[in-house]
């Protein structure tokens, strides 16, 4: 059992589990180019069956060290286990082929687990989103009014852009992303509503693109900031633990030592 859990925590084993991950996501590439290649196929049962060696280890260890109710609180673990179970999943239907073959496709994912920098960046995305419902919700509410607004002003006048709320919505949204807006703006030039355009999308713009993406930019670089601090306190508390325990270690040698020459 100690020689599993001394190769679960090896630095050559996750090193050979990386290579493995980086591996399966150039074969899967490769497989869309020759979706019958057997030896593809071949290959990529390989990768899964270091895949399930792997979590086997990660188990076996984390039951002999009694700390099986840790190991399936970790997000990733989790991750990991959906990901190497569902591969084998039976490709009975079109559905669950497609279904394997997503899986499969994550595989590559499991990357952002292995390296502790990309990991830190989906933690903070995973974070942000939690966080920032409220802005969220700020978001949805500005957008239904100037949705309702976008309809009322110019359904008559822009059928294709604001004839219905859904399309007002959708008008709005590629507004926000910057896609020709100004095309909407010219569309009214002569026009006695011309400067109520002008107005609602310049004031579109501004609230949309100036204040909710800041304030999202914002909510995003707070959270990078706190999980930044939570790693490196949990790294000084182990540390700390680290510390300690070697210091112990050292008291009981000395006293063993004085025993044996008692």
């Amino acid at each position: 059992m100690q020689a599993i859990v001394r190769l679960a925590d090896s630095k050559w084993f996750a090193g050979l589990v990386i290579a493995v991950i980086v591996l399966n996501g150039v074969l899967v590439g490769w497989q869309t180019y020759d979706m019958q290649n057997q030896f593809i196929q071949h290959a990529l049962n390989v990768c899964l069956g270091i895949f399930v060696i792997e979590l086997v280890v990660k188990l076996v260890a984390a039951t002999s060290t009694r700390k099986l109710p840790e190991f399936f609180k970790d997000g990733w673990n989790i991750f990991d286990v959906i990901v190497v179970v569902g591969s084998f999943l039976p490709a009975a239907d079109p559905t669950m082929t497609a279904l394997v073959r997503v899986i499969r496709v994550l595989r590559v994912f499991r990357l952002v687990r292995s390296v502790p920098e990309l990991r830190l960046i989906v933690t903070v995305l995973v974070k942000s989103v939690v966080s920032m419902k409220y802005i969220t919700l700020l978001a949805a509410i500005i957008l239904f009014i100037y949705g309702v607004i976008g309809v009322k002003l110019f359904g008559q006048h822009m059928p294709k852009e604001y004839g219905t709320m859904h399309e007002s919505f959708f008008t709005l949204f590629r507004v926000l992303t910057g896609d020709n807006w100004s095309d909407l703006r010219y569309a009214a030039e002569g026009q006695p509503w011309q400067w109520k355009n002008t107005f609602y999308h310049v004031s579109w713009i501004i609230v949309s693109t100036f204040l909710l993406i800041n304030l999202i930019v914002g909510a995003v670089l707070n959270n990078y900031q706190e999980v930044q601090e939570a790693e490196r306190n949990r790294e000084r508390n182990l540390d700390t633990s680290d510390e300690r325990l070697l210091e112990i270690t050292r008291e009981m040698q000395a006293i063993l030592k004085a025993r044996g020459k008692a």
